[in-house]
């Protein structure tokens, strides 16, 4: 090629076409990969929580549809009571290896932290809202605590000695609640990753969320401030009139 000479366009192709290929990915590339990974751990996340354990074990243990005995709950408390304990201890370990499994095998793949947080949610997604029941469900505390302990399992320590305090105290309600309260902080405050912040707080939404079932008909009966508080931090539901 004579100097001066322009560079002929099937060779301005050939190098443009080659230095593409050559170029390492961008982190563009990464971004739909990642999210389409965080969905399906999220869907299995939700479909393992959704299985209503209470409901298969009271059955098995009693012979009973949990639902309507007692507050018709499916958790560990209300199978104690009405289908014994160990049938609520059965319930209390399963609903627990329910929100910890998925989150756990997903950090044991390798996966990355928005998608360890995505398999820790979706369990506590299920339960609470879980197909099997009409999308109603239990109060989403133990699976929602597995969930926490897959993340933290410093955290975990928080929600332990905050659950127990509250049975020292005869106040276990509220020190549920502050439990989660705390988890959300101790993540903020030690310098968890970005994901697993937000699903402490996250968590702390979904947990006060299921709490607060049949916030509307108690508002109708009292004035709504006390009628919420009440439900979300005591459990306490008036009888109706």
């Amino acid at each position: 090629m004579l100097r001066g000479e322009g560079v002929r366009p099937e060779a301005a192709r050939r190098f443009a076409g080659r230095a593409e290929r050559e170029a390492p990915p961008t982190d563009g590339g990464r971004v739909r990969p990642v999210v389409l990974e965080a969905a399906v751990a999220f869907l299995l996340g939700y479909a393992a929580g959704s299985v209503p354990l209470g409901l298969l074990v009271a059955y098995l243990f009693a012979g009973i549809d949990i639902r309507r005995h007692g507050t018709g709950n499916v958790g560990a408390a209300n199978v104690r009571e009405h289908a014994g304990r160990a049938a609520a201890a059965v319930v209390a370990l399963g609903v627990f290896l329910q929100g910890l499994l998925p989150p756990l095998a997903a950090r044991l793949l390798g996966a990355q932290e928005g998608v360890v947080a995505a398999a820790a949610l979706g369990p506590v997604v299920g339960y609470g809202w879980s197909p099997f029941l009409g999308f109603r469900g239990g109060r989403a505390l133990g699976v929602a605590t597995g969930a926490a302990a897959a993340l933290s399992p410093g955290g975990l320590l928080v929600l332990l000695g905050t659950y127990a305090l509250g049975a020292l105290l005869r106040q276990i309600p509220p020190a549920t609640l502050l439990a989660f309260v705390l988890y959300a902080a101790y993540a903020f405050l030690t310098g968890a990753p970005p994901a697993y912040r937000a699903a402490a707080a996250l968590l702390l939404v979904l947990v006060a969320a299921r709490r607060l079932e049949g916030v509307r008909r108690e508002v109708r009966r009292g004035p709504p401030v006390r009628a919420v508080l009440e439900l979300l931090v005591f459990q306490r539901r008036r009888p109706g009139r």
